[in-house]
């Protein structure tokens, strides 16, 4: 499959650099394949490359890419994470602005907060690749998406939460009245937003010779610039790790691919896999497939140091094992089944595992035995509702459990009051029926106190909070 920098700078024979391409991906991919292109550029237009990592703002180096220099004809600038394209809210945002001032007053002419609403109107919506002084009013507004005019609220940036769709058509008719008084007073469109300014140079372009080059982590396909740039041929994706459902890792080959040709070194499959076990995490919680992009970067860097140690150039399974400390994902909930089945050391090594993940270790071990309280707070009330409804402990097959067992558990208490487990997942009660199945009611009615002992003892009591949770963790194995 050809490469498509090549491509981009093949073409660059032909016709002259946008002003603006995006490269977005993991940034163990997009940042080299970024750099490769503005090298390619730079070459091209005689200029070295400048480049800026995780700015604070793109508006100063937009103003120097927008004026001329006497002594540098060209400018090539590689901006590394700026997160300007991260989330398509932030285009959202700006029509929250716009909201405060609505509806216009019927004065002959514009407030100074009227006309500062209405240029950054102009420039929300030359966002979407509209312009907003073609056609009536109605038909440029008519180029945004409902979710832009419904706002970004207030976890996304916005001043306000997101309006309704009854909301949203009053929203439309009051911004085309603010949009025709801007055209009658012939306003230009201004605004102080990095995204908006990036807007007006995707739109009206740079000096000859100057360029602009984002590598970046995110970069929604509905985000307005996002759109704009693809349909100029200037957006490359790179791909990235995202975590499977079964376990392991997809996209695995093109880290090793860039990390190979970087280094020199190549890497075995098997040792492939076990440096990602190692090193990657999860973004998110359940659901979320993404990688935080800290753990590719730790992989990067771990391959490197690999490829100095490697032995004839190639990377071993042994090796890692003896060199790489084990930081990778761990599942709580795999930690909980193992404890719920009775595997001692199998519970213990997942959950040293997990505590040695990174991050802060005493945050980890609290968020743990929070899951963990939990777990034993059903295991006492498991019991207790076996008891009550004379429910047989060991039944092992889930569809006859959820079928005979299941309702009498999830049921109210026959003396009447609120069901512990009321609301609980057939599933996860099955894997607490069974583990409270296996343990002495006595011990299950200690629980309780057990809990809060270990609880006393993570919080300042104890010297070594990690055998007290230990310990706890012992006792519901029945060891």
């Amino acid at each position: 499959m050809a490469d498509p920098i090549e491509l981009l700078l093949k073409g660059l024979e032909e016709a002259p650099p946008r002003p603006v391409y995006l490269i977005h991906g993991d940034l163990v991919l997009a940042e080299p394949a970024a750099r490769k292109l503005a090298e390619g550029i730079g070459k091209l237009a005689g200029s070295p490359v400048e480049e800026r990592r995780r700015p604070t703002g793109l508006s100063p180096i937009l103003e120097d890419l927008q004026t001329y220099s006497l002594f540098t004809p060209a400018k090539v600038t590689l901006v590394i994470d700026s997160t300007i394209c991260a989330d398509r809210a932030a285009a959202a945002a700006l029509i929250d602005e716009v909201r405060e001032v609505l509806p216009v007053g019927e004065s002959q002419s514009l407030t100074g907060r009227e006309r500062r609403a209405a240029s950054r109107l102009l420039q929300t919506v030359r966002l979407f690749d509209v312009d907003p002084l073609a056609g009536t009013p109605e038909q440029a507004l008519g180029g945004l998406p409902d979710w832009a005019l419904a706002g970004g609220g207030k976890k996304s940036g916005g001043r306000s939460r997101k309006l309704t769709k009854k909301q949203v058509s009053t929203l439309r008719g009051e911004l085309g009245e603010l949009l025709r008084r801007a055209r009658e007073e012939e306003l230009a469109g201004w605004s102080e937003s990095d995204l908006a300014r990036l807007g007006e140079v995707v739109q009206g372009g740079l000096p000859k010779n100057h360029c602009l080059i984002l590598a970046e982590r995110s970069a929604p396909k509905d985000h307005p610039l996002v759109v704009t740039l693809a349909e100029r041929g200037a957006v490359v994706a790179v791909g990235g790790v995202a975590s499977e459902k079964r376990g392991g890792w997809r996209g695995l080959d093109l880290l090793a691919r860039q990390m190979e040709e970087e280094t020199g070194a190549s890497i075995t499959r098997d040792a492939l896999h076990e440096l990602a076990r190692r090193t990657l995490r999860q973004k998110g919680g359940w659901g979320d497939a993404s990688v935080d992009g800290t753990s590719t970067a730790r992989l990067a860097g771990e391959y490197r140091k690999l490829a100095n140690l490697a032995n004839a150039g190639r990377i071993d399974r042994a090796l890692i094992e003896s060199t790489v400390l084990d930081r990778g994902e761990e599942d709580v909930w795999k930690i909980l089944d193992a404890i719920g089945a009775g595997k001692a050391p199998e519970a213990l090594s997942r959950l040293r595992r997990y505590l040695a993940s990174g991050g802060d270790a005493i945050a980890l071990r609290l968020s743990f035995f929070s899951l963990l309280a939990s777990f034993c707070r059903h295991l006492t009330a498991v019991r207790a509702m076996m008891r009550l409804a004379r429910i047989p402990p060991g039944e092992r097959s889930y569809p006859r459990f959820k079928e005979r067992h299941a309702p009498g558990l999830l049921a109210a208490p026959p003396a009447g009051g609120k069901n512990p487990l009321a609301g609980m997942h057939p599933f996860r009660l099955h894997k607490a029926y069974l583990a409270a199945s296996r343990l002495p009611e006595a011990e299950l009615n200690r629980l309780p106190w057990r809990v809060l002992e270990t609880e006393l003892l993570l919080k300042g009591e104890g010297s070594d909070a990690d055998g007290a949770l230990q310990g706890l963790i012992l006792r519901l194995v029945g060891c």
